[in-house]
């Protein structure tokens, strides 16, 4: 945050806006007036501001239409808190406003007392959640460093340990995977999660003021991809990150994992041809191919599936395939 707090105020009254910033500019703030919304947009190209103040009620771009722009398009914004101004004080315009991602909403006629005690309090929230967000992160390091999560690395999975402000307790080398072909899952710089992402954070909000262990899932729109990623959330143990935790595992249909023979000769008990034969089999291959390929007869792929079925305590085809392929997540990370 600046030395003086900059504050971006839209507002299309003129005598009103220059109102707001004298009093913004004698309590210590830099004020950055802007008439309308796509005033502010284009402010904003240059302008990193520590808070928005914006009217709802303009002509042009609207304060509801530059909010939802900002929080769709502005990942780089995601921290910066959004206080609506408007004349409308009904109880469901507040409700409407703070639902479409408003930080908070101050009524016209402004009391510049509330006004100033409201933006303090939020910029207050910002300095301590940063501060926040640098000693974890920090934590994270070390503990990373100390091996603590070292099991979570062998994962192909990517996976994620958030806590309940949604910042980044451990993400593993697959997830940094992603961060690094800077997806909008994960940011290569913070490594947070996308916090202007909706459902995302609403999930993640349900799950921790939620009294029963359940487990969310959002899908998440990728550039370039065909499909949405899944990201499933569940929590986790306390004991785990010494605090509130879940876990997030983000699921990517265009890239599926196979178990590999050796994971499966460990995990299974099997012999070093029933893990051949199984992992072709988990990349769904049918027998007769699978013959051909371990150069064997049918007979003897025969024998090898009725020795899986055995070992895993199936007896189905579909039941074994299924159960070899949600071992795929412990495959070693590429």
């Amino acid at each position: 945050m600046h030395d003086r707090p900059v504050i971006l105020v839209c507002e299309d009254e003129p005598a009103l806006l220059d109102d707001i910033c004298a009093e913004l500019d004698e309590a210590g703030y830099v004020p950055a007036p802007v008439r309308n919304g796509n005033a502010a947009l284009e402010a904003l190209t240059t302008l990193t501001p520590d808070l928005i103040l914006c009217d709802i009620a303009m002509p042009g771009l609207d304060g509801r239409a530059l909010l939802k722009h900002i929080r769709q398009n502005r990942n780089d914004l995601s921290h910066v808190p959004f206080l609506f101004l408007t004349a409308f004080a009904e109880r469901s315009d507040i409700i409407t406003g703070k639902r479409s991602g408003a930080d908070d909403y101050l009524v016209k006629p402004v009391d510049y007392e509330m006004m100033l005690a409201t933006l303090a309090a939020h910029l207050r929230q910002v300095e301590r959640v940063t501060g926040y967000r640098i000693e974890a992160t920090k934590k994270a390091l070390a503990e990373r460093d100390s091996g603590r999560f070292s099991a979570l690395e062998t994962l192909s999975q990517a996976l994620v340990l958030i806590d309940a402000d949604m910042g980044v307790i451990h993400a593993n080398a697959a997830a940094l995977q992603l961060a690094e072909t800077e997806d909008p899952i994960l940011l290569a710089e913070t490594m947070a999660l996308a916090r202007n992402n909706g459902r995302l954070r609403h999930a993640v909000e349900s799950l921790f003021d939620s009294d029963r262990d359940t487990i969310g899932a959002v899908k998440v729109a990728m550039p370039d991809s065909i499909q949405n990623f899944i990201l499933l959330i569940g929590r986790v143990a306390d004991e785990c990150c010494g605090r509130p935790a879940a876990m997030v595992l983000i699921v990517d249909p265009e890239n599926r994992h196979m178990p590999e023979p050796g994971l499966l000769q460990k995990a299974l008990g099997l012999t070093p041809k029933e893990a051949e034969f199984a992992a072709l089999l988990a990349k769904g291959l049918r027998r007769d191919e699978i013959a051909e390929i371990m150069g064997v007869s049918q007979t003897t792929i025969a024998y090898h599936l009725k020795n899986l079925f055995a070992k895993t305590a199936t007896n189905r085809q579909s039941d074994l395939v299924v159960l070899l392929c949600s071992l795929a997540s412990l495959s070693p990370c590429k």
